[in-house]
């Protein structure tokens, strides 16, 4: 079936500058050489922003553009709209690429899994063609609904979303980095779609309709027709003020885990005694996302746990807690964290094959025989600054892998909260972090 682009209507050339000015800043600001792939559907969004960067682009002769459409197998008419996509960049001269979602769609969830699966394709193309960014047609109206889901999240459930306050009303970050290896950049996010549109429509370009752009059924649509109902939402300038909020205290907590944390062989944490007579917001933050880390959780600690977190701290009483599979063992000489015993897995390694031990750890098999990784070092030898108790329980919480598989493996601490979607907002945290891992910083943004 041959998709229907959009009818036009009038141009409205005076509506069209936003675009072409939000544009031309993102490719100023680039480092360069560069090379962006353009993530298009063939909405208006998208298609705005391939239209509008290659027309920018002559003034960037260091800057070479991409582009690549995924078709998430959910529509009939799907594979006719990214065929009239990859016509579209053909008559731009932009090389394109298709890349179907295979395989079977989950009963519930249907839009997260989308979502996964559409980064990760992306990313798989991003490879393969040495892409140094992947760049997003996410508006101003994305932005704003994004932030009223989050907070409904928030408020329905307890559970904030990394663990910042208010979290949900940062937003989408205008980079995000995605598997440690490409960043996801977003120029268009104070660019209204109407503006998009305008500019389409000066240019006598149409766009396609998703129809599931209109059903109820999914969260986002609920969203927008009740914000288009209301007029509810928030501001473009209180989200920039929440979102600089987060990057500040992100710094703040990375300054104060450099200046009091230490962490024994990616298991171990432990606080210096005076750090947790700082900023109460900053050593919450800090102390969550470690904590996140060290128990192999995406998210850090609910409202109620910091909350137990916070008041067993300035109690001044040494004793031990636990929260979201980690311990807080308070003494004398700091507090120490590590993750908690129990529901550690099993797991076997194929030759040539890399799994992840409990979600701290991602163990690669480079030996012709399977391995087993199983919890718990022999001997505590490993951890001998720490009193003899925490010493036992971080081997019983390590993977043992020595001397299997003719001691071929690699092994990398993995960070949860980070390694799969990181924002800008929380890079200098996740770096330091990092840091205190054993791993190397988290790659810089390209702007």
């Amino acid at each position: 079936m041959t998709p229907q682009l959009q009818d036009t209507t009038a141009a409205r050339p005076d509506r069209s500058q936003p675009l072409m000015s939000a544009l031309s800043d993102f490719l100023r600001d680039l480092r360069k050489p560069t090379h962006l792939l353009i993530a298009i559907s063939g909405g208006s969004d998208s298609t705005g922003l391939l239209v509008g960067l290659a027309s920018a682009l002559s003034a960037f002769p260091d800057i070479h553009l991409s582009a690549a459409t995924i078709d998430h197998a959910l529509r009939p008419e799907a594979a006719a709209e990214a065929r009239a996509v990859a016509q579209l960049c053909s008559d731009l001269g932009i090389f394109h690429v298709i890349r179907r979602w295979e395989g079977e769609k989950p009963a519930t969830g249907l839009s997260a899994a989308a979502r996964e699966a559409r980064y990760s394709l992306l990313s798989q193309i991003a490879d393969e063609i040495g892409a140094t960014a992947i760049v997003t047609g996410h508006t101003a109206e994305d932005q704003v609904e994004t932030v009223v889901m989050r907070a409904e999240r928030v408020t329905t459930t307890g559970q904030p979303e990394n663990a910042v306050p208010s979290p949900g009303l940062s937003g989408m970050a205008p980079a995000t980095l995605l598997d440690g290896r490409h960043w996801i950049l977003r120029p268009l996010l104070h660019t209204s779609r109407a503006d998009i549109r305008a500019y389409l429509t000066a240019i006598e370009c149409g766009w396609i309709d998703d129809p599931s752009n209109a059903d109820p059924h999914y969260e986002r649509v609920r969203t927008r027709q009740t914000l288009a109902s209301d007029g509810a939402g928030h501001g473009p300038d209180r989200i920039a003020a929440a979102g600089q909020g987060r990057a500040l205290l992100a710094r703040d907590a990375a300054d104060w885990l450099g200046a009091y944390a230490s962490v024994e062989h990616a298991v171990l944490a432990k606080i210096a005694p005076d750090g947790l007579n700082e900023n109460p917001a900053t050593v919450r933050h800090a102390l969550s996302t470690l904590a996140a880390v060290l128990g192999g959780r995406p998210y850090t600690l609910s409202r109620e746990n910091g909350d137990r977190l916070m008041t067993f701290l300035t109690s001044g009483t040494h004793g031990r807690m636990t929260a979201s599979r980690v311990v807080f063992d308070m003494r004398r000489g700091g507090l120490y964290i590590l993750r908690e015993n129990r529901s550690l897995p099993h797991l076997i390694a194929q030759p040539g094959k890399a799994v992840m031990w409990d979600n701290r750890f991602l163990v690669a098999n480079h030996s012709s025989l399977p391995i087993e990784i199983s919890p718990g070092l022999q001997d505590a030898i490993a951890f001998q600054s720490a009193p003899p108790g925490l010493a036992r329980l971080a081997a019983r919480v390590c993977p043992d892998i020595a001397e299997k598989g003719g001691g071929d493996v690699s092994v990398w601490a993995h960070l949860a909260p980070f390694d799969r979607f990181l924002p800008v907002f929380d890079l200098p945290l996740a770096s330091r972090i990092a840091q205190l891992m054993g791993r190397e910083p988290y790659l810089l943004p390209p702007v």
